[in-house]
């Protein structure tokens, strides 16, 4: 780098600080020289117009301190960058780099997650970005970040950084592509800030050899909470050379012993794979490390007393060959969905919505249940009653019922990955799912209206939601929707995207903590 003249040092006398062409020159009092960027790092204002005491320098705008000698940012968030400074032939000369010191900038990025300074955080997602680093890789980093501190492993960020891929290059009209792309990346740290906040890094198991049968002792460990040692296999198959599909075969399995968390697991495997393929391998270990490891954690919605009937009936449509009966009668190319079956999913009592997907399955429509699935599900987000999110006295809201289009959406995918007779199980436990939220739905029969996906987008961009949840589900059920395609998708999403939505939960939390405290009922349920 060369040494830029900025004028005589008789211009700087000691004790006194000029600022020129971006800098701020400094001579201490003991004749010592200093060369700083004049923007505060916070929101660029001129540090000039602060005050220096001793070596440290305070911007007056917003009291953020550093020392002048290395830059260290002594109270605020970034550091601030210093250049090197000499005196040749009387003359103040500076040797400014201008380069971005990426090892530094990611690791301001990570420190302004564990704090929660988002804006921070967006400042050297924005650095990164006009570097020339991809946004895949911020995006990457930041749900490993996610996964590596939560408490139970993955989160809601690697399904929304994997959707907003597809968003990066389609700003809205007006928005400049650089900081519609920095709103992306911050998207997904403000979400994984938020959800982790103040929490340490979460001890990760040493990789661990597969041996043989590997894919049924990753089973075995999940089945028995062993998250850990459940991670640590994973970690070591990946270590192994395992490609990705081979890990999500050994995974589906696993998926079709037990309903869990709302159906996650299934929306999450595949968002991964997006954001691995987009990213590179090497995301692999932390992204599937932190969610077999949630997935050990999870909640199995199948144990609970809604799914009761569910239990017994599958017991016995596999102790009678049904899981084996269906694989083999099972006929491609004959998709489309069913009237007479998504009816069933939608309003038959339990017992005879297991009947009549396990009857289609057997007489091999595999592709028409999975249509009837999606468009069920559909349905049951367009028929949702808004007042029920409303009402602090129901547990449920527009979350809850957007996973019931959102998980066979993502369940479809699997078929594609997974070829199974336990397939089989999967697809009547969404059934089930789908079904016991019937009591959601509204009185009166929806109405159609007409409906741009692309202005939906952009209500959702412009800040639809302020909490960082709701907005990836706002993004997350949009996705869906444009990927399904069908009326009834794209009018249940028109449904979620153009009602208001209680994002602040403190009087439904007061609700349901008086019915425990005061009367030892649990929250009161309108789902099964």
């Amino acid at each position: 780098m060369d040494w830029t003249p900025m004028f005589p040092l008789n211009e700087l006398p000691a004790g006194s600080m000029k600022a020129r062409q971006g800098l701020l020159l400094i001579h201490q009092a003991d004749g010592s020289l200093y060369a700083t960027e004049n923007a505060c790092p916070h929101q660029g204002y001129p540090l000039s117009q602060g005050s220096l005491s001793g070596c440290i320098l305070t911007c007056t705008w917003h009291n953020f301190k550093f020392d002048i000698r290395d830059g260290k940012c002594v109270m605020g968030e970034e550091s601030l960058r210093t250049h090197p400074i000499r005196v040749r032939d009387g003359v103040i000369e500076v040797q400014r780099d201008r380069s971005v010191d990426i090892p530094a900038t990611w690791a301001s990025l990570e420190q302004g997650l564990q704090r929660a300074q988002v804006a921070r955080s967006s400042r050297e997602a924005a650095r990164l970005l006009l570097a020339g680093v991809a946004p895949a890789q911020i995006l990457a980093h930041s749900v490993a970040w996610d996964t590596n501190h939560g408490e139970y492993g993955v989160g809601h960020s690697g399904a929304l950084a994997a959707d907003l891929l597809g968003w990066m290059e389609l700003p809205p009209p007006g928005f400049p592509i650089e900081e519609h792309r920095v709103q992306m990346v911050g998207e997904v740290m403000e979400l994984a800030a938020r959800t982790v906040l103040g929490l340490p890094m979460r001890r990760r198991p040493e990789a661990e050899a597969p041996g043989e049968g590997a894919a049924k002792e990753l089973a075995r460990r999940v089945e028995a909470e062993d998250a850990a040692g459940a991670e640590a296999l994973l970690r070591g198959m990946l270590a192994a050379g395992w490609e990705i599909l081979e890990i999500e075969a050994a995974l589906y399995p696993i998926l079709s012993e037990h309903f869990l968390d709302f159906g996650h697991p299934f929306i999450y495997l595949g968002k991964y794979r997006e954001l691995i393929s987009a990213a590179g391998r090497e995301w692999a270990d932390p992204l599937l490390g932190g969610l077999i490891f949630g997935i050990s954690n999870g909640t199995r919605e199948d144990l609970l007393p809604p799914w009761a009937s569910f239990r017994s009936r599958w017991k016995k449509f596999e102790e009678e060959g049904g899981p084996e009966r269906a694989f083999a009668a099972r006929i491609q190319g004959r998709g489309g969905a069913s009237a007479a079956l998504v009816q069933a999913i939608l309003s038959a009592a339990p017992g005879e919505c297991f009947v009549a997907v396990a009857q289609a399955l057997v007489e091999g429509r595999w592709e028409e249940v999975l249509d009837s699935l999606v468009e069920a599900g559909a349905q049951r987000l367009w028929r949702f009653d808004p007042a029920h999110d409303g009402d602090p006295t129901v547990e449920e809201g527009w979350l809850d019922v957007t996973h019931r289009f959102t998980v066979p959406q993502a369940m479809a995918g699997i078929d594609q990955v997974w070829k199974h007779p336990m397939m089989t199980k999967i697809i009547l436990m969404v059934g089930h799912f789908i079904n016991l939220g019937k009591g959601l739905d509204r009185t009166e029969a929806p109405v159609t209206v007409p409906v741009d996906l692309d202005q939906l987008r952009d209500k959702v961009l412009a800040g639809r939601s302020t909490r960082g949840i709701f907005f990836a589900h706002d993004v997350k059920t949009l996705v869906a929707a444009k990927k399904v395609g069908s009326p009834s998708a794209i009018q249940a999403v028109n449904h979620f995207l153009t009602h208001q939505v209680q994002e602040r939960p403190t009087r439904r939390a007061a609700v349901e903590a008086l019915r425990l405290v005061r009367d030892g009922t649990p929250p009161h349920s309108l789902s099964g």
